[in-house]
């Protein structure tokens, strides 16, 4: 009866490799997974620096950009901000301001 279900569960792991593919070729040997990805993009050196609702862009800075402004992207004009505004109903929400 062991026998029989350890056989049962190595056939199935072999069905489920074969079906996988590549995705399993990539579990059982990374090296070439990981050699196909680009290289990483160098630090910014631009990045939004925000503060007590109002992010600004400044060059050269050295501070981790927050999680809300990371797709956020450099602005239009070089007098643009993000602010935090608060809804009528008291929801917040970030908008960008240009002067």
């Amino acid at each position: 009866m062991k026998s029989t279900l350890i056989a049962l569960s190595l056939g199935a792991g072999a069905v489920l490799l074969a079906a996988s593919g590549a995705h399993a070729t990539s579990l059982l040997n990374p090296g070439p997974a990981l050699a196909a990805q680009p290289p990483e993009a160098a630090p910014q050196q631009v990045r939004w620096v925000c503060t007590y609702g109002r992010c600004v862009w400044r060059p050269r800075s050295n501070v981790r950009v927050p999680v809300y402004a990371q797709s956020w992207g450099p602005p239009p004009r070089p007098n643009c901000f993000w602010t935090r505004r608060i809804g009528p109903q008291g929801q917040s929400h970030w908008q960008q301001v240009c002067r």
